[in-house]
């Protein structure tokens, strides 16, 4: 097959693509400036118009209320510690004999005085004990009676020549072995009364009836519980205390709070030891109340002294800051009964109640914005009312 050659086609002369190109320049240029003539004009427009538009009223100045703050050295500060209500003395009380118990006259709750005898053991067996050692010393003082003028008669008779010296030391040696043996039998009967004074359990001391253990017909062991009594004075308060300020609660009153309700308390004193857990030393409080409030616990309240320089400034008065930090907004004066905005950066040092101590860049005595801080910027200008 013949091959299809594609012949070449002649290019234009050079002074044809050279007035192309031109004219191609030419219609560029011509849009370019027709844009620029557009927006020219817009511009031009647009001015007009805003020119012929009042300017809007400028901000009005915002109102504040303000307070004046000064320097301080120190702050009274309020340290709460919990710890636990006990009764001045408690005690679990037992028989020290074994046996049955008769009688328990007191129940759950009672009131007790000293010396008041509380229960009672079966004491037939030791009963019967005394009576038979008391009719051993009844025997006994019979034969010591004889042993007596048995001795003497001998005594007499030796006088006259009618008895040996063997015979008056025989009768008046039995006499010495009886007197032993009366001696011994007084002892028995003493230890009798003993046990049996021990089967009566008596109160220690003025006191509750707390916990009842047993009931009247239980058998009993030597120590078992029958009752706990705790004293009724004024009960005692137990917490541990930072070392640190064992010297500041030394000969002080405290507040305590128990059960929503303050008491007043008297210092007491410091156990010797530490703490081995929790690395404090235990007080001890008196509270003056007669109220029950044995075994529940409670809140000590100490005011003590924040030795730093610093300034109190309300609560509500404290922004976010950066880097932890906080910021109180600061008025300065300027001409014309105006003030200006401004941040300072403060650091929180004790928080009591809704007043907060702060060190940080204030200076001097200040007037600071306490309510509102979230309408104010740094630089706003502002009047001030209710400064003091």
């Amino acid at each position: 097959m013949p091959n299809d050659r594609v012949k070449d086609t002649p290019k234009p002369p050079l002074w044809k693509r050279a007035l192309r190109r031109a004219v191609t320049l030419t219609g560029t240029a011509s849009v370019v400036a027709m844009a620029a003539g557009a927006v020219w004009i817009g511009s031009a427009t647009l001015a007009t118009r805003a020119a012929a538009v009042d300017a809007p009223p400028p901000a009005p100045i915002t109102t504040v209320a303000a307070m004046r703050v000064s320097p301080s050295n120190a702050m009274t500060v309020t340290r709460a510690f919990h710890g636990q209500v006990e009764a001045a003395q408690t005690v679990s009380l037992g028989f020290e004999q074994s046996g049955r118990l008769n009688v328990l006259d007191v129940d759950e709750g009672d009131r007790v005085e000293a010396g008041q005898v509380l229960a009672r053991l079966d004491t037939r067996i030791l009963m019967a004990e005394r009576a038979r050692l008391m009719a051993s010393r009844d025997a006994l003082d019979a034969q010591a009676e004889l042993s007596r003028r048995t001795t003497d008669r001998q005594k007499e008779l030796r006088n006259r020549g009618f008895a040996s010296d063997q015979a008056v030391d025989n009768t008046a040696l039995n006499l010495a072995a009886l007197q032993a043996q009366i001696a011994e039998v007084d002892a028995a009967i003493t230890q009798v009364e003993v046990q049996l004074s021990q089967t009566e359990l008596l109160a220690p001391f003025d006191g509750l009836v707390g916990v009842r253990h047993v009931d009247p017909g239980a058998i009993l062991s030597v120590g078992a519980p029958v009752l706990d009594i705790r004293e009724d004075s004024a009960p005692l308060f137990r917490v541990g205390i930072d070392p640190k300020l064992a010297a500041t609660i030394s000969e002080k009153t405290a507040t305590i709070m128990l059960d929503g309700t303050r008491y007043d308390a008297t210092f007491v004193g410091f156990r010797a030891d530490l703490d081995a857990q929790t690395r404090t030393r235990t007080a001890l409080f008196e509270i003056e109340t007669t109220d029950p409030v044995y075994l529940s616990s409670g809140t000590l309240t100490l005011q003590g002294q924040l030795e730093q320089a610093g300034y109190a400034v309300p609560l509500r008065a404290l922004r976010n800051g950066v880097r932890g930090l906080w910021t109180v907004t600061v008025l300065q004066a300027e001409e014309d009964d105006l003030y200006s905005a401004q941040a300072a950066a403060v650091e929180v040092l004790q928080v009591e109640g809704d007043t907060a101590f702060v060190r940080g860049t204030l200076q001097g005595d200040a007037m600071i914005v306490p309510d509102g801080t979230h309408r104010l910027v740094p630089g706003d200008q502002v009047r001030v009312t209710g400064g003091n």
